[in-house]
């Protein structure tokens, strides 16, 4: 039996001492805006509301309860609500289909945003391309609540990538409507843009071809010539919801703690070696991590590497419990990963086809049409905590 992913939410809560206000909002995964008329239901209060014209809902004093989010020709979400108020996004997708966003090259070749809803039982893609450029566009990313996308854009080409190359740091809304440039292209290499997950809204993303390379930051509404530096070195990866982040030097993997003036406290990931991992993806609860990791260095890094997810305890901090998924091939290119929100299923590019790894039974499958164009760079609609 077929099973795709089609809900996707992010449960943030605050400490209250009485039943508090439960408030969120609800996207529409397959064309990126507010879903109007979804049913929002506490099981336990016996309460219940549709969402209005712009995907918001909101109970007051909602105490601890299960909620659960439906709407006809999409599949329904239940979870439990631990504790009193705070605030529950979800995006609902059509129901026996697998949404996503990636980079996709248009009738030109030119590589594009787009959104894709494939159908598991024709076989067939649906692609809704959301950027029209001349330049070339690059590694989405979803906000926490799923209403924007961040990706880098490709300005100038003077050789291969990545020592010659200039891009920008864009964000849109979901839909590709309202899209700004929150950093310049034209002066630097500003590449693999992550939200951060703390709620402070901002954008990260690893600077090169200049003197002040390394990881920076905007806000997502920022100016570009207003972003900082992030960390003093390393390669920024996703972000944690305490306001951690994911930094990468050579082989060795680390947590930093970003502080004002562009300083960062760093703790030294444990792995069980040292080999050199990339193109890092970390769940929504932040207990599973994937990635590619490089094995074989008679390749290089995406040739002579396998596909990898394991076990993430940020606590200690450590990745333990590797499982490879996709194994080595160097007559292949498989890469960038993006993880469900239930840690079920793992998405990436093969080839410039997009797969499906089921976690729970071990098996792959093809999710774009045979004759779609080529595709890179997938992800979820991703969410924070």
């Amino acid at each position: 039996m077929f099973r795709c992913i089609v809900v996707f939410m992010v449960l943030s809560t605050c400490v209250c001492t009485h039943a508090a206000n439960l408030s969120g909002l609800v996207m529409d995964g397959s064309n990126g805006v507010p879903l109007e008329g979804a049913t929002v239901t506490l099981k336990d209060a016996g309460l219940s509301m549709t969402t209005d014209a712009e995907g918001h809902y909101s109970f007051d004093g909602a105490p601890a309860d299960e909620i659960t989010f439906s709407k006809a020709g999409y599949d329904s979400v239940s979870r439990s609500i631990a504790s009193t108020g705070g605030t529950e996004n979800v995006v609902l997708t059509l129901a026996g289909k697998v949404t996503y966003v990636c980079t996709t090259a248009d009738v030109k070749g030119r590589w594009q945003i787009a959104r894709t809803v494939y159908d598991p039982e024709t076989k067939t893609s649906d692609i809704t391309y959301l950027t029209d450029t001349t330049q070339w566009n690059f590694k989405p990313n979803f906000s926490p609540d799923g209403s924007k996308i961040t990706f880098f854009r490709r300005y100038a080409v003077n050789g291969p990538c990545c020592e010659t190359w200039l891009s920008s740091v864009c964000v849109m809304n979901a839909d590709g409507s309202g899209l700004q440039e929150i950093i310049a292209g034209e002066e630097s290499f500003n590449t693999e843009p992550y939200w951060t997950r703390d709620g402070s809204q901002r954008v990260s993303f690893n600077r090169m071809n200049v003197k002040d390379r390394g990881p920076h930051w905007n806000d997502f509404d920022g100016q570009p010539g207003a972003e900082q530096r992030l960390a003093p070195w390393g390669w920024v990866n996703p972000h944690l919801a305490d306001g951690r982040v994911f930094i990468q030097r050579r082989g060795e993997s680390f947590l930093a703690t970003p502080s004002d003036g562009g300083k960062a406290d760093y703790v030294k990931v444990q792995r069980c070696d040292d080999k050199f991992i990339h193109k890092i993806a970390l769940s929504r609860d932040e207990t599973m991590i994937a990635y590619q990791k490089w094995v074989d260095s008679s390749h290089n890094m995406y040739k002579g590497g396998v596909m990898v997810y394991a076990k993430f305890d940020a606590s200690v901090p450590s990745i333990t419990d590797e499982v490879v998924f996709d194994e080595l091939d160097p007559s292949t290119q498989a890469w960038y990963v993006s993880i469900s929100t239930d840690n079920k299923f793992l998405l990436f590019a093969k080839d410039g086809a997009i797969m499906q790894h089921d976690v729970v039974n071990g098996t792959t499958m093809k999710v774009s049409a045979d004759s779609d164009p080529y595709k890179a760079y997938p992800t979820y609609t991703t969410f924070a905590k």
